[in-house]
């Protein structure tokens, strides 16, 4: 059995192909077998508000990939060239993390992308002085 498998949490929702689905109230477990689904959950959804590095414009792009609101064929040349803006400041730091980035965007895994964006969200967040909240995304600065 190959895809990707969500374990979904009571009451968590989720976008499949642009639709929001709510899970009931108990967890479940969803394999999405074909490779062409767009996925995102919620949980991992930022908010046009929290855009505010260059990282980030990076993630939300990707999450706007997997909703479904902007096209790949306009969207991942774009983000290539900021990927490409960011080689320099996280090659000190782990020189593979950009590189796989860019590879799974040029190879459509965008939900892989995502989640690999996580960790680098984690590090930008302690080169700004940002605390990382749980999960990789960083905590909100009062």
């Amino acid at each position: 059995m190959s895809g990707l498998v969500l374990k979904i949490a009571p009451g968590e929702r989720f976008i499949v192909n642009g639709a929001l689905l709510e899970n009931g109230d108990k967890p479940a477990r969803i394999r999405i077998a074909d490779a062409n689904v767009r996925v995102l959950r919620c949980r991992d959804a930022l908010r046009p508000e929290d855009v505010d590095t260059p990282v980030k414009r990076i993630y939300f792009a990707i999450q706007l990939l997997i909703t479904g609101d902007l096209d790949v064929l306009d969207t991942v040349p774009a983000i290539d060239a900021e990927c490409i803006a960011l080689l320099d400041i996280f090659r000190p730091i782990d020189a593979e993390l950009i590189p796989t980035l860019r590879s799974m965007l040029s190879r459509g895994n965008h939900y892989s992308a995502l989640c690999h964006l996580r960790q680098i969200l984690a590090i930008e967040a302690q080169l700004l002085g940002r605390q990382a909240a749980p999960g990789g995304l960083p905590a909100k600065v009062a």
